[in-house]
């Protein structure tokens, strides 16, 4: 991983280890009013990977913004394949494949692809979608020489964002109406470009108890609308200081350690458990059905599902990563 102007952020690595954590819990969620309160608390890892992506690509011209977007088209084709074949799999065996495709390559689905970034079979890869609309318009505004005024509109994106998810939110849209890569990955890409042009000096004189009270705030707004079940939906403007403040905390203690599984599991897994979390919960859940026989949708099970699922992933995103590098060695 690229680090953060020194090429090392050990303090950013732990950050998107516990971001990939939170992403697991994001789609394999605990029950109840606990899982809503922990999908929606670890729901700031997504806006850290786009601030990381937007960091990096400061001062970059275009061949490094064009191996990017190539890189990630790469993993994007990866990453759908493995649903692809999931998901096919699972109709044929339920005699049901060329309805499943029916049901998914159409018009419809085309246009859900490229205005709102959703495959209806492949939910969690939304958010290669938007990286890849947005570098590829990052890749445009490059070679206009534009980067600044892209800046200028960050506040507007945000505004944007907040406006769109609040209202869907509260209108119990389907998801993927507040999902688009101008305000959901842009807004934090140009946010992530911005606080690079700010010097380390800079970074490193932030007062840690105002960001840690603003990281608190946010998080607090996040949770009201959950946990007191208001009408009005406004977290997405808690993650706005949430996911910032946890970022500049990063920054500013990018050489600390504080648990180097996670730094391991962030700079090195994070990517494969993000790809293969969902699924591995089907998978998982399956075999216990076989195995033990027990009823996978409720009782205590329900509970140490999420945890049974981060637990096997890891393993299988380890054993994955190891055999990449062999591979790349050989090469």
């Amino acid at each position: 991983m690229e680090g953060v102007k020194s090429n090392l952020n050990i303090m950013l690595n732990f950050l998107k280890g516990l971001a990939c954590i939170g992403v697991v819990f994001i789609h394999i969620t605990f029950p109840g009013k606990v899982g809503e309160i922990i999908k929606y608390a670890s729901a700031y890892g997504v806006p850290i990977f786009f601030l990381i992506a937007g960091y990096f690509a400061f001062g970059k011209n275009e061949d490094v913004i064009k191996r990017r977007l190539l890189k990630i088209c790469r993993i994007f084709v990866f990453g759908y394949l493995i649903f692809f074949s999931f998901n096919a799999l699972i109709a044929l065996k339920n005699h049901e494949l060329m309805d499943w495709l029916a049901n998914n390559y159409s018009i419809k689905s085309l246009a859900k692809y490229v205005i709102f970034c959703t495959i209806g079979f492949a939910i969690p890869l939304w958010y290669l979608m938007a990286q890849i609309e947005t570098y590829v318009f990052w890749l445009i505004t490059v070679r206009l020489k534009k980067e600044y005024l892209i800046i200028k509109c960050i506040p507007v994106l945000f505004l944007l964002q907040v406006l769109l998810t609040s209202f869907c939110e509260t209108m119990d849209f389907s998801w993927f109406w507040k999902i688009n890569f101008v305000t959901r990955s842009l807004a934090w890409f140009a946010l992530g470009y911005y606080i690079h042009s700010i010097p380390d000096e800079r970074i490193k004189r932030i007062n840690e108890k105002k960001v840690v009270l603003v990281a608190i705030m946010g998080l607090a707004i996040v949770l009201i609308p959950v946990v007191f079940n208001l009408k009005l939906k406004f977290s997405s403007l808690g993650y706005v200081f949430y996911a910032t403040a946890l970022f500049l905390i990063a920054l500013k203690y990018g050489e600390r350690s504080i648990c180097k599984p996670i730094e391991y599991l962030g700079d090195n897994l994070s990517l494969w458990v993000y790809i293969f979390h969902v699924p591995t919960s089907s998978v998982v859940k399956m075999i216990v059905k076989r195995l033990i026989n027990i009823d996978t949708e409720s009782g205590i099970y329900v509970w140490i599902h999420p945890i049974i699922t981060l637990c096997v992933v890891i393993i299988i995103s380890y054993i994955f990563n190891v055999l990449l590098l062999k591979i790349q060695k050989k090469r």
